[in-house]
């Protein structure tokens, strides 16, 4: 098994890309751009860490107006 980047919430985030919690829940977060904060965790979430799961890879925005996925 290789490395999986790990940070705590709170952390400043090192790259743009999506990153997932390490409890049973899956609660995802996306990251647009580099050195914004992990947030908390949602309520009666028991993660301690955010794992990356697709880091560096940008989603294109959707139309303005469109719910956000």
């Amino acid at each position: 098994m290789g490395f999986v980047e790990t940070h705590e919430p709170g952390a400043y985030t090192p790259r743009a890309g999506l990153y997932q919690c390490d409890c049973a829940g899956g609660h995802r977060w996306r990251i647009d751009l580099a050195g914004h904060l992990f947030p908390p965790f949602p309520p009666g979430c028991s993660a301690e860490r955010w794992r990356a799961t697709d880091v560096s890879t940008m989603f294109p925005a959707p139309p303005e107006g469109a719910p956000r996925p």
